[in-house]
């Protein structure tokens, strides 16, 4: 196998989020609404191998849930800045067509975000940071993602992504925790560049 001649390369990305959140305890679990946001950041190719690389950057992106039911709304709208360390293999179908599958961990640090919750019945809503000082999550996120995407043109890119979170997000002193609450972000990602 030879090593790559190929450059260094730097892009811009932007792409949709379809986000979850999944909440775990006691071996009961709650799959609520999903979420869209949105992801925009700016990446990174690396050549090792001919047709191996690193694929990284650094992305603000928008994930979250939703709950739904007749009388009491809640939304959760994280946002972090991520970095994602993928394995990419790339398989070059033409001169001027290359598709590429991705895998590897995410590195996640929250910087925003609201929760909110909506009453109908009593008429009331209210909004918290959803990283404040009296919150109950952890700004520290990682977890594993598998993609794959097709260059054209070698300027082209059209990729998707599945991002599976590997900790739990929620802080070690609420007041549930001893219950085993587990809450984890997951994330379908629709990317150009």
């Amino acid at each position: 196998v030879e090593r790559s001649d190929n450059p260094i390369t730097f892009g811009v990305t932007a792409g949709l989020n379809i986000a979850n959140m999944s909440f775990k305890q006691s071996g009961l679990s709650i799959s609520p609404d999903s979420r869209t946001g949105f992801n925009v950041g700016l990446t990174v190719d690396i050549p090792l191998l001919e047709s191996i690389y690193v694929k990284s950057g650094l992305l603000y992106t928008a994930k979250g849930c939703k709950f739904e039911d007749d009388d009491y709304d809640v939304e959760y709208t994280p946002a972090y800045l991520e970095i994602p360390i993928l394995a990419s293999y790339r398989y070059d179908f033409s001169d001027v067509t290359q598709l590429e599958f991705n895998v590897g961990p995410y590195l996640a640090y929250g910087i925003g975000g609201k929760a909110k919750y909506k009453d109908d019945e009593y008429d009331d809503e209210d909004e918290e940071d959803f990283f404040g000082d009296d919150s109950q999550t952890k700004r520290f996120d990682a977890g594993l993602q598998i993609g794959a995407g097709i260059t054209v043109g070698t300027h082209y890119y059209l990729g998707v992504s599945y991002q599976w979170g590997l900790s739990n997000v929620l802080s070690n002193n609420h007041d549930g925790h001893e219950d085993g609450l587990k809450i984890r972000n997951n994330n379908f990602m629709i990317n150009i560049f």
